[in-house]
């Protein structure tokens, strides 16, 4: 599989730069047991991550090819779609909209203002919180706006476009 699946992402985004136990990826990532042995297997395989037997970390050594095929734009977008329908198939504790929505040009542009100040309390939100709060308590947040048209032509052309 090329990149990264977003289940092998959050274990990375849990080990981070630290050196945690089965128990202590599992307390943080709020993954299955089962799950959670198979996705270190498979990152350890694929060299992703070192362990000692008991203890993982980050290898500091994956080659750039590895680190370019899993930050590729390719990667992000199908982690993404993974995000948008498991958000999107949470029957609970959840709030999601995708509306199309009549604007005109005062408002869109008071709407972008409104998702740049949104985009800057979120970064300070997370700078100020993110060490107190375990990854698998975090929440998942996307936003973004397109016309219509834009949005048309790019389902029809795809990639060409």
């Amino acid at each position: 599989m090329k990149g990264l699946s977003t289940l092998e992402r959050i274990i990375l985004e849990s080990i981070d730069t630290q050196e945690l136990t089965h128990q202590q990826i599992l307390s943080v990532s709020g993954l299955h047991p089962n799950v959670c042995t198979n996705l270190l297997q498979a990152l350890v395989m694929r060299g992703f991550l070192r362990t000692n037997g008991l203890t993982y970390h980050i290898n500091k050594a994956i080659p750039e090819s590895l680190k370019d095929e899993v930050n590729c734009k390719e990667s992000k977008h199908a982690e993404s779609l993974e995000m948008i329908e498991a958000t999107i198939d949470l029957e609970k504790e959840r709030l999601f909209r995708l509306q199309k929505i009549a604007l005109d040009e005062k408002d869109l542009k008071i709407f972008h203002a409104m998702l740049i100040n949104l985009d800057s309390f979120l970064k300070e939100a997370h700078k100020k919180s993110q060490k107190d709060i375990p990854l698998k308590k975090r929440q998942v947040i996307f936003w973004g706006y397109s016309e219509v048209e834009n949005l048309m032509n790019q389902l029809i052309m795809g990639g060409e476009r």
